[in-house]
């Protein structure tokens, strides 16, 4: 698929427009799909992601070892069920926190690097008012 083809699929995912945001540099590979990366302090983070998730954050993880002072990564989730997500990227959940809203947030330990992941409630899609998550890790 081209750039474009990867946008449609993007926004029919989360029900949104894309919008570019110029804080992070746009990566493309069309059998692998998009991401915006970005430093924001001592994270490396995924803004915008469509495509192979695996891959993303196999490059993620690399270049926060490299650039050295990393202290974590990050992306946002855009898929309705969390927990499909959170197993996906290879964790488990170890603790899961009631918020006072409502909302969860759950402690991981990912299955073979035994890292600690964290996935909390960010936003609301304005559409679907569907719950997104930010979630972070070490590298």
């Amino acid at each position: 698929m081209d750039l474009f083809q990867w946008i449609a699929k993007y926004e029919r995912k989360t029900g949104e427009k894309f919008e570019r945001d110029e804080r992070f540099e746009l990566f493309f590979l069309p059998e692998k799909g998009f991401c915006e990366i970005g430093q924001l302090k001592d994270m490396l983070v995924a803004n915008q992601c469509c495509g192979d998730l695996l891959f993303w954050r196999d490059k993620i993880n690399s270049a926060a070892r490299k650039a050295g002072g990393i202290k974590a990564c990050g992306t946002w989730c855009i898929r309705k069920e969390i927990k499909a997500y959170i197993r996906l990227l290879g964790y488990r959940i170890e603790k899961t926190v009631e918020l006072a809203d409502g909302a969860r947030q759950y402690i991981c330990i990912h299955k073979d690097t035994g890292k600690m992941g964290r996935v909390s409630p960010a936003f609301k899609y304005k559409k679907s008012g569907r719950q997104a998550y930010f979630i972070t890790w070490e590298p």
